[in-house]
């Protein structure tokens, strides 16, 4: 029996070079964010009760990469049995199919709604952050026309700001693109106060460019621009404050397609194969009925 992964994958090649439902597809994934955004505490996911989760990284268009790591998972079962596919964000600039993996992400969250959650990457960027390369736009210019192609950017750009900045499982994990709010880490204590990134820009930078380094520092200013470079007090303040093992996030290119900083307290995972030199792509999983489970973090990555 074909799952709805297959079924998917098919609806999205009837989908891509078609106008029509393109825009079709782009409104209705924008009026599934606009009711999940007023139910949540605005740019934060809360799962109080959570049983397993997947995590995958920067996808940045490379859309067959995206689907042979879903294959591995059995994706179809992990959603059945109540499973959270979460993405970290950065969809688009730079791969083959930027469009494709957006229509993809779009149909799976038309099918499991709040299962699938979708972070926002700095190259789903506000008006005021812009990241280089941002190719998305003339992607769509080419495959429409300008007008068209404008259409569906600025239809997009309501969709990006939309896109939650962190999760946030009690106990357990914080998962965002690039860091933590270092700075307001730094400022409260109490975590409604930290989370409260709503209208707070600074903080939105940090959580959508910032980059751990291994010192024993609180931050530096970041050599891309935007964001900061923060160091093992930050990470070791952010669990403590907000009750958690472990930080995941997205971001940066990693070899194998992971990577571990501050006492394997913070986990980098990169789900785009190739790019930029790595060697390999990745995605996690994680049992958290398991009492061992940030122990055998390492043992449940998944690597292609």
């Amino acid at each position: 029996m074909t799952g709805y992964l297959e079924e998917s994958i098919a609806r999205l090649r009837n989908i891509v070079d078609n106008y029509d439902e393109v825009v079709n597809t782009v409104i209705n994934l924008r009026d599934l964010l606009i009711f999940e955004y007023n139910l949540m505490n605005r740019r934060l996911v809360h799962l109080r009760e959570i049983s397993r989760a997947i995590f995958v990284g920067d996808i940045h268009g490379d859309l067959d990469t995206l689907i042979e790591l879903l294959r591995i998972l059995d994706i179809d079962n992990e959603l059945r049995r109540g499973t959270y596919l979460v993405f970290l964000g950065d969809y688009i600039d730079r791969g083959p199919y930027q469009l494709e993996v957006i229509m993809f992400l779009a149909i799976l969250k038309s099918i499991w709604r709040d299962r699938i959650v979708m972070l926002r990457g700095n190259h789903e960027p506000p008006e005021w952050l812009p990241p280089s390369p941002h190719d998305f736009p003339e992607i769509l210019m080419e495959r429409f026309g300008y007008r068209k192609g404008l259409e569906i950017y600025e239809t997009m750009k309501t969709i990006f700001d939309l896109l939650p900045l962190a999760l946030y499982i009690p106990r357990k994990v914080l998962a965002v693109h690039g860091g933590p709010p270092i700075s307001r880490v730094l400022r409260y204590d109490d975590i409604n106060d930290i989370f409260s990134i709503e209208n707070d820009k600074e903080a939105i930078e940090e959580i959508l460019w910032s980059d751990p380094i291994d010192e024993d520092i609180e931050y530096v200013y970041s050599y891309r621009g935007a964001g900061k470079l923060w160091g093992r007090k930050i990470t070791m303040l952010t669990l403590q404050k907000l009750g958690i093992e472990l930080i995941i996030r997205g971001h940066e290119p990693s070899y194998e397609g992971y990577k571990f900083n501050h006492d394997n307290r913070v986990l980098t995972i990169f789900s785009m194969k190739g790019f930029y030199g790595n060697m390999g792509a990745a995605c996690l999983r994680i049992d958290f009925d398991d009492k061992e489970w940030f122990k055998n973090i390492a043992k449940n990555i998944i690597t292609i």
